[in-house]
């Protein structure tokens, strides 16, 4: 049943154009440039975060059994999940049944600084421990701007135990796992915030509730039938059990999508899509890269093989490659017909083709040399190796050669704006995991985060 259960990861892109001219109302207010601020911090404040109230239409409970289920329409945030071991000890929230560490996708590898101007007081509530018998699952890793990480959110709840915490292979893959969430939870909020800064709160509480409502809406209208006919079900019913009997939930599922959506919309709204190239730049890859043009001799060929192991004795596997050429050379039929209908060997069913095949790729090198020394369009004779007997037909030959600027300047154009973009994705993930506040229990695995001791 695990295997019904497919990413939703592709889609993220392609839907997250949905949410472009829309706004979501963040926690935050824009204070001071690259600086949040929470709002609603105090005795009354409400302890939420950005992703703590549930879109579902419901407040976090400490029973997976008040949980929401399904995706009713409306509400306006996502739901953060509180891992408490209920006395009768069933009804978890899931995750993934083998135990691996579950991450976003977003690359991690920028640091980022240590922040002056927040107020502790609300991460330190969201740090607090619920009242409840706390299980293993349940312990806050990180804090991430105002929202909680807790290790149940990275692996699979139900399998998680005080022994495997302690396992150090565990902390180092959980480690990984964190730096990825909290990159990923950090353009997600990013993003929110954007929508809404320097509005008026009612203005913003219309923008949020329009965007969680647009969110759930193209999840549940693209992303769930889709999701239905990969698990091969006909009912959401139906579905949120295989997510349930695979370690997740439909909750956890749309949380994951929003989450990932908006990170990803981020990335898109802070990076260009093709950086603009200039042609001392493209001359300067090319220097700088010399080897890469060396291109060496290439061949396209077809085969057709006795292979040894598919006959009795070598004799007969003879008989049946030399049957195979008198077709072709005395016979006039087609190689690719013959290869197709009586080859044993390699790409038989495409008529034996090899397409450009580079000097020292193949596993035989009798082939290879035969590939390269034989004339084009002729038949070769028959090549003998470990796995049997063959013969080759070239169909093309072309000789190792050095690029020149201009027949590589398609190649560099694209070269250099993947190392643009990627250097442009660094930066602004750098950038955005300074304007937020983090916390985690490893603090060294993320440049300028605290230890989470200090707000414990």
């Amino acid at each position: 049943m695990i295997q019904r259960v497919t990413s939703i990861r592709t889609t993220f892109a392609s839907l997250a154009l949905f949410l472009v001219g829309f706004g979501f109302a963040g926690p935050f207010a824009w204070a001071q440039p690259g600086r949040y601020v929470p709002t609603g911090v105090g005795p009354n404040a409400p302890q939420t975060s950005p992703m703590s109230q549930s879109s579902f239409g419901a407040p976090p409970s400490t029973s997976i059994r008040n949980s929401p289920a399904g995706l009713p329409l409306g509400g306006t945030a996502l739901q953060q999940p509180v891992y408490i071991a209920e006395r009768s000890g069933s009804d978890i929230p899931l995750g993934d049944p083998n135990g691996a560490v579950r991450a976003p996708l977003t690359d991690p590898d920028a640091p980022s600084v240590e922040f002056n101007d927040f107020d502790q007081q609300r991460a330190m509530q969201s740090t607090a421990t619920p009242a409840g018998e706390l299980f293993e699952a349940g312990r806050v890793i990180a804090v991430v701007g105002e929202e909680r990480v807790l290790i149940g959110d990275l692996i699979d709840p139900r399998r998680v135990t005080a022994e495997m915490v302690a396992n150090r292979e565990f902390e180092m893959g959980l480690r990984k796992a964190l730096v990825k969430s909290i990159t990923t939870k950090c353009l997600a909020q990013h993003f929110l915030h954007l929508q809404t800064s320097g509005k008026p709160k009612k203005e913003r509480d219309e923008i949020r509730t329009k965007v969680s409502a647009r969110t759930a809406e193209v999840f549940k209208t693209k992303v769930l039938p889709e999701q239905l006919i990969r698990a091969k079900v006909d009912s959401e019913l139906e579905f949120m059990q295989v997510l349930e009997e695979s370690g997740t939930s439909l909750a956890s599922m749309m949380r994951a999508f929003s989450e990932q959506m908006w990170a990803d919309q981020a990335m898109r709204d802070g990076v260009q899509e093709k950086p603009a190239v200039q042609l001392h730049e493209m001359q300067e890859w090319y220097d700088s890269h010399s080897e890469q043009w060396n291109k060496p001799a290439r061949v396209r060929f077809q085969i057709m093989s006795a292979l040894f192991k598919k006959y009795a004795t070598r004799d007969a596997a003879y008989e049946a490659i030399a049957g195979m050429g008198n077709q072709v050379f005395l016979g006039g039929a087609s190689f690719e017909k013959v290869a197709e209908a009586q080859s044993s060997g390699f790409n038989a069913s495409k008529g034996g083709h090899f397409d450009w095949t580079s000097r020292g790729a193949l596993k035989s090198k009798v082939i290879e040399d035969a590939a390269f020394t034989i004339e084009l369009n002729g038949l070769s004779t028959i090549l003998e190796d470990e796995d049997g007997l063959h013969i080759i037909q070239v169909l093309e030959r072309d000789p190792d050669y050095r690029m020149t600027f201009p027949q590589a300047q398609s190649e560099i154009r694209k070269a250099v704006i993947k190392s643009k973009k990627e250097k442009q994705e660094k930066e602004y993930v750098e950038k955005v995991r300074e304007m937020t506040p983090i916390w985690s229990r490893w603090p060294e695995d993320i440049p300028g985060a605290k230890d989470l001791s200090e707000i414990e």
